[in-house]
């Protein structure tokens, strides 16, 4: 989990002056690691010995403008997956949950600071 929100604040507060292509490098930056995420759970659902956990569809939407200078991607299995997507992430009484969900994004967490601090250098 994010430990230490005040170091997101300040980029926040950078973010709000970066000029228009430092921007994209920003959001280009989250995409990827969106997609890094997606594609490190669809990974781990693929190793599963459920045939149809394994085929659990997982997706992510386009970054969208959540509130001033907050982008937002959401990541997670399709509408489709149902029920099958919760047993797998989180298991009933009888067992199951094993495969990773949120772990997968806080391992992306530091990648994607450093490229961050990168496409923000010199904003200053």
């Amino acid at each position: 989990m994010m430990s230490d929100v005040s170091q997101l604040r300040a980029f926040a507060g950078k973010l709000r002056h970066a000029p228009g292509a430092k921007a994209r490098r920003v959001r280009a930056t989250t995409v990827k690691a969106a997609v890094n995420i997606k594609k490190a759970v669809q990974a781990d659902l693929r190793g599963s010995s459920n045939s149809g956990i394994r085929r659990i569809p997982i997706q992510y939407e386009e970054p969208f403008l959540s509130a001033p200078m907050t982008v937002t991607i959401q990541i997670g299995p399709e509408a489709k997956a149902g029920g099958l997507a919760n047993i797998a992430f989180f298991g009933t009484s009888k067992g199951g949950g094993g495969h990773r969900f949120y772990e997968h994004a806080e391992a992306e967490l530091d990648t994607w600071k450093r490229y961050l601090g990168e496409a923000m250098e010199g904003l200053d």
